[in-house]
């Protein structure tokens, strides 16, 4: 017995991540050029192309670490300079601990400011990570009726 639309009757339905994959093509080009002066230069280009109906079918995104990443480590070396003396035009530093953080009181304020933004990111970030996985499951048992266009859920 063959599957059929729910909505319209038609039996034209795939899974989201079937016709996805149908209508995504990975391109690669090679390019030779003349320039000016005679000479031949060759170059590549690569990337992917999707159709219409590919991007509409296409799986949830994962939210990006990167944000919070970004925070931490900001935020970490602003900290360490703050405990760092560097003289003037000098090429190295002195590593001076809580002292140097009493003297530069702003600078680790700063930094510690950014270590809370990145602790902030990462929590919403991890509620990001679980609806995203509801959402890529809800994706992957969802499917497309070519004829109607519409989509449904599968059991």
């Amino acid at each position: 017995m063959a599957m059929q639309c729910p909505t319209c009757g038609s039996t034209n339905i795939q899974p989201m991540a079937v016709v996805h994959t149908a209508g995504t093509q990975h391109v690669h080009a090679t390019h030779t050029a003349v320039t000016s002066d005679g000479q031949f230069v060759q170059g590549s280009s690569q990337g992917t192309q999707s159709t219409a109906l590919a991007q509409h079918c296409a799986p949830p995104a994962p939210p990006s670490p990167l944000p919070f990443l970004g925070a931490y480590g900001i935020g970490g070396i602003v900290i360490y300079m703050s405990m760092t003396v560097c003289p003037l035009l000098a090429r190295e530093c002195v590593y001076v601990g809580l002292a140097g953080l009493r003297y530069n009181w702003k600078q680790a304020a700063i930094g510690l400011g950014l270590l809370v933004l990145g602790w902030l990111l990462m929590k919403g970030w991890h509620a990001q990570a679980k609806g995203y996985s509801a959402a890529k499951r809800q994706w992957q048992s969802t499917w497309f009726c070519h004829a109607c266009g519409q989509a449904h859920q599968r059991g």
